[in-house]
């Protein structure tokens, strides 16, 4: 299912606004963030003594510097420039390595922050032999530094931290298997996989009953705990159907129970699943491999919201 930032943190000045407020709120993730970008220890009293912005302007010789994230504190700083298209080369200030910002003494770091399969690291390790020598240039990935959050996430307990790292696992395909899953492949089984297989055809199917019936749908199958559509009335959202693995049963529908961009309806069936803040009701046997009794059955839902105003 999605998460809160699906619809906010969609460019590359987006990413990093999330990991500067990631880093600037508790001097953990900064200390994580920070000991992998530059590959050194960064103790937490150090971390908790710096400073995060983004968009800071420097004018150097060659014209305007704008580095994604500025790190400064005392005789330290920090640029960290994060790519999220992995074809996206450096600019020509990147490639020249910032001078203008990393000028003077003390320690200082350009990291570039890039998915796994970035087309450019050439060009990155091309920097260093152009910055001054008290200058380090590194070359990080997203994949591993969503690794050494997601360790820390837990003690914190930070519900925006874990939103984060779970929409940056979704966005750069980070999904381990767990203990329990590699477990259940031990003893595989072929008829459950074939159902799960004819579970989604049937769901893909009633995404176009409804796509030829004139409702607008949208496809949903990016989520490793999840496989399904939206139902819309745009711009709002009105239902969610298809397999969800923290509903425990095979097939569902339902909505978010107060998230601004969902439209709900005024009365609705009892008993319904509670989790993670969505009412979810499960699709009986019958509906599981007929789209038209998939259909109907959630149709009859979708009847009890109220009218669209003109």
């Amino acid at each position: 299912m999605s998460t809160i930032f699906d619809n906010v943190v969609t460019k590359e000045n987006d990413h990093t606004q999330l990991l500067r407020n990631i880093m600037e709120r508790d001097p953990k993730a900064a200390k994580a963030v920070l000991s992998y970008l530059i590959n050194r220890d960064v103790p937490e009293v150090e971390a908790a003594s710096l400073e995060f912005r983004t968009q800071c302007l420097f004018l150097g010789v060659n014209g305007r510097e704008i580095p994604d994230i500025l790190v400064d504190g005392s005789g330290f700083r920090c640029l960290i420039e994060a790519k999220v298209d992995p074809t996206l080369e450096l600019t020509d200030p990147q490639k020249a390595g910032y001078q203008a910002c990393l000028e003077g003494d003390g320690e200082r770091h350009l990291a570039f922050l890039v998915p796994s399969d970035w087309k450019h690291t050439a060009s990155a390790e091309q920097v260093q032999k152009l910055v001054p020598s008290n200058v380090r240039v590194h070359t990080s990935y997203w994949r591993e530094l969503i690794e050494r959050l997601d360790t820390i996430s837990v003690p914190l307990a930070d519900d925006v931290l874990i939103e984060a790292i779970r929409f940056w696992k979704w966005r750069f395909q980070l999904e381990q298997m767990t203990t329990q899953e590699r477990e259940s492949l031990d003893s595989w089984s072929a008829e459950r996989y074939s159902a799960v297989r004819k579970l989604e055809k049937t769901i893909s199917q009633a995404k176009g009953l409804f796509d030829a019936r004139g409702f607008e749908t949208e496809l949903e199958t990016s989520y490793t705990d999840s496989y399904g559509f939206y139902i819309k009335q745009a711009p709002k959202y009105l239902l969610w159907i298809g397999i969800w693995t923290p509903a425990q049963v095979p097939l569902s529908f339902g909505f978010h129970v107060n998230s601004r961009r969902w439209l709900r309806p005024a009365n609705h069936p009892s008993a319904p699943i509670n989790v993670q803040n969505h009412l979810m009701w499960p699709l009986e046997s019958e509906t599981w491999d007929n789209p038209e009794k998939l259909y109907a059955k959630v149709k009859s839902f979708l009847d009890t919201y109220p009218t669209p105003s003109n």
